[in-house]
């Protein structure tokens, strides 16, 4: 219940349909006659799909997620295994058709556990994730991963999949369960930068120690912003902050993150 509430939830903050709703608001206002809510309710309409390209207003709340956790220190600590958080595959109802992997905007997820493999030769890589589609279509993400590495020609170590998590919080409830993950123990958790806080939130409400954050796939630059004049890039910028801002507030309030705003 918990993953269709929050996923139907989501649809209202699709940044393209938030005019829309205050453009409802201000045309019920029109018909009581409430004037001055009208004419609020249409300028902001009218005011944020602007706001998204031409302001700041997408790329500073998103920059202040991924700004918020750090690399952490490897250094020369034992790591006992690499833990990649799904989502960065494409459509998997394309990589079946078009019998190829495909691979999303966050495949730096991927690219990074290949650069972490070679400095921890004897790791195993743990790849979560299933499907977070509300209506699921038949495919998983560890199907599109399992023909990726094929097509690379393997990776010449233990690569483990945990096949059934919808979204963060089980990704760590059951990776923990099939790696059995004990106190003391190092584990790189790999997200994007902006997933961090949440993942890292949820890793800990899930009884995990000893995990090292590696985020990657940062969308804005360390201070300043880059967006404007962008419409399109201002408006996936604010979607992916509106979802992990939500999630965030939602995991905290339902017990399925340690804090707030996780650091």
């Amino acid at each position: 219940m918990f993953f269709i509430l929050s996923k139907t939830f989501g649809l209202l903050l699709e940044p393209l349909i938030i005019p829309y709703l205050f453009l409802a608001v201000g045309l019920f206002a029109r018909w009581r006659r409430w004037r001055w809510i009208m004419r609020l309710s249409f300028l902001t309409a009218i005011a944020l799909p602007l706001g998204y390209g031409f302001l700041p207003v997408s790329s500073l709340p998103l920059q202040f997620l991924e700004n918020r956790i750090a690399r952490g220190d490897i250094g020369q600590r034992h790591i006992d295994g690499i833990i990649v958080l799904g989502g960065f595959t494409g459509n998997g109802i394309v990589a079946q058709s078009r019998d190829h992997y495909t691979l999303g905007g966050a495949a730096e997820r991927f690219t990074a556990a290949l650069t972490l493999a070679r400095a921890h030769p004897d790791t195993p890589i743990m790849v979560s994730g299933y499907s977070g589609e509300l209506i699921h279509r038949g495919w998983r993400e560890s199907d599109n991963i399992r023909d990726l590495i094929k097509q690379l020609g393997g990776l010449n170590r233990t690569v483990l999949y945990e096949e059934n998590s919808r979204n963060t919080y089980e990704n760590a409830m059951n990776s923990r369960q099939i790696l059995a993950a004990e106190p003391g123990t190092n584990w790189i958790l790999i997200t994007s930068a902006n997933h961090m806080p949440r993942a890292i939130g949820s890793f800990a409400a899930a009884g995990w120690s000893g995990i090292i954050p590696y985020p990657v796939d940062f969308q804005t630059p360390k201070t300043g912003y880059t967006n404007l004049w962008d419409i399109s890039k201002g408006t996936s910028l604010m979607r992916r902050g509106l979802h992990e801002y939500a999630g965030l507030l939602v995991y905290y309030l339902s017990g399925r993150s340690a804090a707030l705003l996780p650091d």
